[in-house]
């Protein structure tokens, strides 16, 4: 079971607060016999800077009391007093909800059901009238979470979840035909399915887009990771996509042999920062209630995710689209035969826990372009949050910024908890010290001056966001100049170095 959960450990994210949708569109929304239950988890101790990934065994309690078939659901994180945090502060990553008891074809380890998932974007999950996931009270169910604390500040929080829930014994359920989830990722299989986006690269447009611009070889062996062939004739009755920051669009293609390929879904990005695709200040489209989507055996779906690469280089990006279909049902809508609209619809706007985006106004740290030279300094530690020496906190106009001699590196250590506390050094454009927020600092260091370390600390191998070690060197090539990082797991963190 550990090596199952390790593949879906890093199973992204997306949903939560939308105005309902009317039930004449085809949602169960409204319609008499769909119970409402909220359930929630006990207090969550998240540690200063955690940025780990955990799994929760979901008692009884959290999960509805009767067999049946989940219709909608909604998860988010809390405080205990069921505010919502800003999402600077704390959030959750992900929390994907996993059947231990259940198989999907297109799961990553093939043994379990991942049934829906939550994270920043906050995308509502919902299967349209006619339909449900079908759940058993016996069913063992795991919450795969990623709790992100940007603060050294330790907090408590809930996960919660709302489930729109038809019993199974009520007259209702009789006329509900079960999906199945399937589980379409850039990367599935990959127990922490990522991968990078440099800024400036891609395409003219200014747009990367993995796997088709990774290169001749994106999967190496080439075992193309982001396509699955259909087992069975099907009806797709549902779609949601998950992206991170800077991502622009989640595309689902199927390709029939001998006939040829079709868009058939896309999950758009809609951001509500000004500064545009930089920030979780955004929600995606998930499909409209009547689409529809006929597959035959055989046939070949295919994810691919675009970012924006004009404004900033994104780190350990995802590309994922959770499909639910219904199997051995014909009559869907053949994409070689007749139009599928591909284009979704938002399930919410913007949301107040994203107000703070950052970067404007009066600067919160001196500029490090204006200290003086200090000595040659072979070492920066990182311990209590800080970058010692080259902290920004602790830089004045009268203190001087460490120098490094042209041709050598510079090295850093990670003193924290390596367990919890996991610290990146990344580029950005000096000065960087405007004040933190979900927009800023970004990965935006001048072009051929750009770094960055991964997170350093250990973690599960292959199955979490750590690089499982606890030292980086800067590049031995940097020109003169001063260089200002960021730790993009604590945007707070800021520091600096003079080559020379």
């Amino acid at each position: 079971m550990s090596r199952v959960l390790a593949a879906c450990a890093a199973l992204v994210s997306l949903l939560v607060l939308a105005a309902p949708a009317a039930a004449e569109k085809g949602l169960w929304d409204g319609v008499a016999g769909v119970q409402h239950l909220h359930f929630a988890t006990k207090p969550i101790l998240v540690k200063p800077g955690q940025n780990s990934i955990d799994n929760i065994i979901v008692p009884p309690a959290q999960k509805p009391k009767v067999d049946g078939f989940i219709v909608r659901a909604r998860p988010d994180l809390t405080y205990l007093d069921g505010e919502v945090p800003p999402v600077d502060v704390i959030h959750l990553h992900h929390g994907v909800w996993l059947n231990a008891s259940g198989q999907s074809p297109a799961s990553p380890a093939g043994t379990v059901q991942p049934i829906f998932f939550g994270g920043e974007e906050k995308t509502v999950f919902r299967i349209p009238r006619g339909y449900g996931y079908a759940y058993k009270k016996t069913d063992t169910w795991i919450l795969n979470e990623m709790i992100h604390n940007n603060t050294p500040n330790a907090t408590k929080v809930r996960l919660v979840w709302d489930l729109d829930f038809i019993p199974a014994s009520s007259a209702l359920a009789k006329s509900v035909k079960p999906v199945v989830p399937f589980w379409m990722d850039v990367r599935r299989g990959w127990g922490y399915p990522v991968f990078d986006v440099a800024q400036h690269s891609g395409g003219a447009d200014g747009q990367f887009t993995f796997p088709d611009e990774e290169g001749t070889s994106p999967y190496g062996d080439g075992n193309r990771q982001n396509e699955f062939s259909m087992p069975y004739d099907a009806t797709v009755v549902a779609a949601v996509g998950h992206l991170h920051p800077g991502g622009l669009r989640d595309d689902i293609t199927v390709t029939r042999e001998g006939v040829g390929r079709k868009l058939v879904f896309r999950s758009q990005a809609k951001y509500y920062d000004p500064a545009g695709p930089v920030s979780w200040d955004v929600s995606l489209t998930a499909s409209k209630p009547r689409w529809r989507v006929g597959l035959k055996a055989g046939d070949r779906i295919a994810i691919s995710a675009t970012y924006d690469a004009r404004q900033s280089s994104w780190y350990e990006n995802m590309g994922i689209v959770l499909l639910f279909v219904s199997p051995n049902e014909p009559g869907g809508p053949d994409p070689f035969a007749t139009t599928v609209d591909p284009n979704g619809e938002l399930t919410h706007g913007h949301l107040p826990e994203n107000d703070n985006h950052g970067g404007t106004g009066k600067a919160v740290y001196p500029d490090p372009r204006k200290a003086a030279s200090g000595p040659a300094t072979t070492q920066v530690k990182i311990k209590g949050f800080q970058f010692q020496p080259g902290d920004l906190g602790l830089l004045y106009e009268r203190d001087r910024i460490p120098t490094v001699p042209q041709g050598q590196s510079l090295s850093f250590l990670n003193q924290d908890d390596p367990n919890v506390e996991w610290h990146s050094i990344t580029t950005c454009r000096a000065p960087c010290n405007k004040p933190t927020g979900i927009s800023y600092p970004l990965a935006n260091g001048l072009a051929g001056t750009q770094f960055d370390s991964g997170q350093l600390g250990f973690g599960p191998v292959g199955a979490s966001p750590a690089a499982n070690r606890l030292t980086w060197q800067t590049p031995s090539t940097l020109s003169n100049g001063t260089y200002t990082y960021f730790c993009r797991i604590h945007p707070f963190m800021r520091g600096a170095f003079r080559v020379q």
